[in-house]
């Protein structure tokens, strides 16, 4: 299926939903609706394997999120604040008269669906992350104290804090970027340096000095895209930019501070929530998922072994069983209701 076919089997929709914010989504399906969130850098076109099977029983919401594809792209940092991208979440809600969806993000959509299942629980029919674990705020640890320290794996949100850097490194090649960012877990596409004393890695970005410093200049792109998908990406990204996908790494102190009054809270087993992981994951290992169950005591799990980051793309129709299976034990719970 082309891209352009994918395009003509879905209803694109744009509205204002909080205050001037102009949220961007596609629908498809009828039934329990799912808002689909994506992660950085990505859009809603990240979760086109799982709109194509998951419609088929349930009303398939996926967003663009603030800042991202042809949603609003304000200016200021502090617009990123998560508290924010919750109010766009509550206003889409409000603005299709839904009183609840299932949330299912993933990468920074997972931490934006926690959030809603913490803050918002009323909203919030089931909530699923892929690859994001839960992590409340920590009221004795201010996170901008030895933040992203060079040798930790999130040293790439040090070097994304000063505004303007990463968005000329990442901006000036976004072929060779998307190339470089999307790779699967094969050891086929594994990037090497070309000087061998470089090790290429998230935690040693600021001593490179850049996300893709000593990486190929003309990248091969993995299998897990078309050139036709990977276009439709960079198309995007010309339009927007990386100025607000980068700035919602920069709300890390006023997201800490947002989260505090939820930082005990535990959750409702009225909320069915599911935690997939992935084995080969560099960032987000499945290791920083382990204490969940004392904020989500009724949490399912699942886990795929063989995957990356990239999970939607990576292993699509593990993926979709995996939350078919989910999403049918919550039809189940809310028949019996």
């Amino acid at each position: 299926e082309t891209v352009r076919e994918f395009h003509s089997l879905m209803l694109p929709h744009k509205a204002k939903v909080n205050g001037e914010q102009e949220i961007f989504w596609v629908e498809k399906g009828s039934g329990i609706p799912l808002v689909l969130c994506h992660g950085w850098p990505e859009i809603w076109y990240c979760w086109r394997h799982q709109i194509e099977h998951l419609s088929s029983k349930y009303r398939v919401i996926a967003v663009d999120l603030r800042g991202f594809g042809q949603s609003s792209c304000p200016a200021d940092i502090e617009d990123y604040r998560m508290e924010c991208i919750t109010a766009d979440l509550i206003g889409l809600l409000d603005y299709l008269s839904l009183p609840q969806a299932v949330f299912v993000g993933h990468d920074w959509g997972g931490a934006v669906v926690w959030a809603m299942a913490f803050h918002f629980p009323q909203r919030v029919r089931a909530v699923a992350s892929i690859n994001t674990p839960y992590q409340p705020s920590n009221p004795k640890k201010n996170p901008m104290i030895n933040f992203g320290q060079l040798g930790t794996p999130f040293n790439y949100q040090l070097y994304f804090q000063t505004p303007g850097v990463a968005e000329a490194e990442l901006e000036s090649n976004l072929r060779r970027t998307f190339s470089l960012l999307f790779r699967s877990s094969r050891p086929s596409e594994r990037i090497v340096s070309s000087d061998p004393s470089v090790k290429l890695s998230t935690s040693n970005v600021t001593e490179r000095g850049g996300m893709l410093v000593g990486m190929p200049i003309n990248p091969q792109k993995s299998y897990m895209l078309s050139d036709e998908e990977l276009e439709y990406y960079v198309e995007n990204y010309t339009r927007t930019g990386f100025r607000g996908p980068l700035n919602w790494y920069r709300n890390v102190e006023a997201n800490w501070k947002w989260n505090l009054p939820t930082s005990h809270v535990v959750l409702s087993s009225e909320i069915p929530a599911l935690m997939v992981t992935t084995g080969k994951d560099t960032v987000l290992r499945p290791s920083m998922t382990k204490h969940m169950e004392r904020f989500i005591p009724h949490l399912d799990r699942a886990h795929i072994e063989e995957c990356a980051h990239w999970t939607q793309m990576e292993c699509p129709d593990q993926l979709n069983v995996i939350l078919e299976n989910w999403l049918a034990t919550i039809s189940v719970r809310q028949a019996r209701l």
